[in-house]
């Protein structure tokens, strides 16, 4: 069945390009409601910031150069994703076609992935961006035969559907997120579909089609289409690994679904084969099932109980299958092998619970690459500077941050030992170390150095105030720096960059201390209105902020809308309490004292806040009164 035809039987779309349109511009509608789509008023900064805050930032952009004192020599994906979504939202689609072309032909396929191009288009996409999605109906609508102008909204909308879902468990979705979703992902769909009716001669097309059929569950659909994209390109090694991902029994496949197709694609393969990768691909994503098992079921102690389940589900074999894949492929460079291991570690080393499992794992690729991966190590002159990051990241997930501290300098110095293809390649690893860095003088509360070292990452990645990725850790240190004024502009340009809610949420709290209200409330309620984990604060700060100006009914509007707030499946005693409290603020301004009473009685059942109690007390007396 050609792609074509399966794809059909995910959407019912009928392939007129002017109900591809009309569905497109229905879910513009819907998350032009849900979103409250951007565009805050301008202001004027407070005149609070001072001189001070001037000389201090200037000095982190400083130390930040020395980091990184070189800019990239060329374009980085990253600059060129942020070009070419430029030129898309100024309706230069010429432009933007000739520009992605470009990228295309000089993407070439390795052992494991199809770069530049896959990371490029990661870059592209820019949840929540109003006016790109518009020129992006604009550019279809306008060169429907364009199939880059197609997989361009479709992978904005694969992006923007998750964006909007979050990544917890479906059942904790709210409902009208959900819908969102798949509206999202069937255009996705549908647009992927177009692209390969165009150009099938496209890798990166069918990887992202296999991609938006596994996020709608499609997975029938997807082996159909699996078994037309690998006769199209058998050695393209993602098209492996996503349909492997899809039979975890978390997408309704199971685990002898998963076996017997690794046997089937891997298995028989030559050991030099780069596909034998996908045993190592299995072990870890059933050790990453065995976690969600035990912790679902709230077993303790979680490490003993992923152990059992893991002794139930790893064959005798598998487990020596995966080592033996860890050594390197004959003609595969150290640093294509470190690249894809890079993607595979972090993940079972993050697991909860399979810490035994992970460490196994990790010696046995410090072995293949010839590292030292003790803390004091005799030799280092051959050490892989990502067998070093994989170390710290072991410590860093034990609170070890001294000793992740040392691991991941030691990483930078290592470098020197990998021979890359390019200054870029070397700019990318060492932007990476440099974000770990980052991330440990967070936890360490060191926020200045944060700043310098994600600035630095920024250079190196070609980007102007900002880099690839979804962390909000320097808008945060900004903010608990009190570097306001910068950090209003450097939060600005992540979220435009990557539209990032937590870097979002950040941004809200920057545009509340500098008085910029609406601005506020927009970047706080889009936070309140997603599945976010910042989406409590950013609830009760948009019932705050209404508070105090007195818009009584608005903060109680406010406050109903994001009814998650009352919901013990959803929050922690701590924010009900807070919630309750608020509402029944808003309740007793506007009258409503029975209601009132309810509410701070409810907040004083989750908390013990003495702002409740007064109030609850108030209450009772002025109701009291109204009754004598």
């Amino acid at each position: 069945m050609s792609a074509d035809k399966a794809g059909k039987r995910l959407i019912d779309l009928s392939g007129r390009r002017w109900l591809s349109v009309l569905v497109a511009g229905a879910l513009l509608m819907v998350c032009a409601w849900w979103f409250g789509w951007l565009g805050a008023p301008p202001h004027k900064l407070s005149s609070q910031i001072k001189g001070p805050e001037k000389v201090a930032y200037a000095s982190i952009a400083e130390q930040a150069k020395r980091l990184a004192p070189m800019r990239p020599p060329q374009p980085t994906p990253f600059a060129q994703a942020i070009e070419v979504r430029d030129a898309i939202r100024s309706g230069k689609f010429l432009k933007a076609d000739d520009a992605i072309k470009s990228v295309l032909r000089k993407s070439r396929m390795g052992p494991w992935t199809f770069q530049p191009f896959t990371a490029f288009m990661s870059e592209l996409a820019a949840p929540g961006d109003a006016k790109f999605a518009s020129r992006l109906n604009a550019w279809v609508l306008a060169k429907p035969d364009s199939a880059l102008a197609h997989l361009v909204r479709a992978n904005y909308y694969l992006n923007l559907g998750w964006w909007i879902r979050g990544n917890g468990f479906a059942e904790d979705v709210r409902a009208n997120n959900r819908q969102t979703f798949g509206f999202a992902i069937n255009i996705a769909a549908h647009d992927a579909r177009e692209a390969l009716k165009i150009n099938r001669r496209d890798p990166y097309a069918w990887s992202i089609y296999l991609e938006i059929l596994k996020s709608a569950g499609a997975a029938a659909t997807q082996k159909q289409v699996f078994d037309e994209a690998i006769h199209a390109f058998p050695e393209y090694y993602s098209l492996y690994r996503i349909r492997l991902s899809t039979l975890q029994p978390k997408w309704l496949g199971t685990v002898q679904d998963m076996y017997r197709f690794v046997t089937k694609y891997a298995g028989g393969t030559s050991i030099i084969s780069p596909r034998r990768m996908l045993v190592v691909q299995l072990y870890a994503e059933l050790l990453g099932a065995s976690s969600d098992v035990c912790a679902a079921a709230h077993v303790s102690p979680l490490n003993r109980c992923v152990r059992t389940i893991m002794h139930r589900v790893i064959t005798p074999g598998l487990k020596k299958a995966a080592y033996a894949a860890l050594r390197r492929p004959k003609g595969v460079s150290a640093l294509a092998l470190s690249d894809e291991l890079e993607r595979i570690l972090p993940g079972m080393i993050m697991t909860s619970g399979g810490g035994h499992a992970a460490a196994g794992f990790l010696q046995a690729a410090a072995r293949t690459l010839g590292s030292d991966t003790q803390l004091v190590a005799r030799d280092t002159t051959k050490n892989n500077f990502m067998i070093d990051r994989m170390a710290a990241l072991v410590w860093y997930e034990h609170g070890q941050m001294a000793n992740a501290e040392t691991l991941d300098k030691r990483a930078l110095s290592d470098l020197s030992n990998t021979r890359f293809p390019d200054r870029y390649s070397e700019d990318k690893a060492r932007a990476a170390i440099y974000t770990d860095l980052a991330s440990i003088y967070n936890r360490k509360h060191k926020f200045r150095r944060v700043v310098v070292y994600e600035k630095a990452a920024a250079r190196l990645l070609g980007g102007e105030g900002a880099r690839p990725g979804f962390d909000a850790l320097e808008c945060a240190a900004l903010f608990r720096l009190k570097l306001y004024r910068h950090g209003l502009k450097t939060c600005k340009a992540i979220v435009a960059a990557n539209g990032n809610l937590q870097t979002r949420f950040w941004l809200g709290r920057i545009e509340d201390v500098l008085g910029k209200s609406d601005a506020a409330v927009r970047d706080y309620g889009l936070v309140a209105s997603s599945e976010s984990g910042y989406r409590d604060y950013a609830g009760i700060a948009v019932a705050v902020i209404y508070d105090r100006e007195g818009k009584w009914q608005a903060s109680l509007n406010a406050l109903n809308q994001y009814s998650y707030l009352f919901k013990k499946a959803y929050d922690d005693p701590y924010d009900m309490a807070i919630a309750y409290n608020d509402r029944c603020f808003d309740k007793m301004k506007l009258g409503n004292l029975k209601s009132a009473l309810q509410d701070c009685t409810s907040s004083l059942r989750y908390g013990s806040l003495p702002d409740a109690y007064a109030k609850q007390q108030e209450l009772r007396r002025m109701l009291a009164g109204r009754q004598g």
